[in-house]
């Protein structure tokens, strides 16, 4: 089984090489295994999607500043959800 990202190296970006059984991704029986294929094989908006999402800091009442409130909201109810349970 291989993983399918490699974090922060440069070159290959799967960590699976070319024709390695990817273990768990076979959904139907009696079906030949899946493989892995070359990176190039690979449409290039999949490397992206671990990425960082980047959101402009675009003023107040802007869309930078609404991610930044609800993260600090979601934050606030987990930190006194966890506060419950102590």
């Amino acid at each position: 089984a291989c993983a399918c990202v490699r974090a922060g190296t440069t070159g290959s970006r799967s960590m699976c090489p070319p024709n390695a059984v990817l273990a768990g991704l076979q959904w139907l029986k009696n079906q030949p295994p899946v493989l892995a294929l070359a990176d190039d094989a690979y449409p290039g908006w999949l490397w992206t999607l671990l990425d960082a999402k980047k959101v402009e800091d675009d003023g107040p009442g802007g869309r930078g500043e609404k991610v930044r409130l609800r993260r600090e909201n979601r934050q606030r109810i987990r930190d006194q959800n966890f506060m419950k349970t102590q």
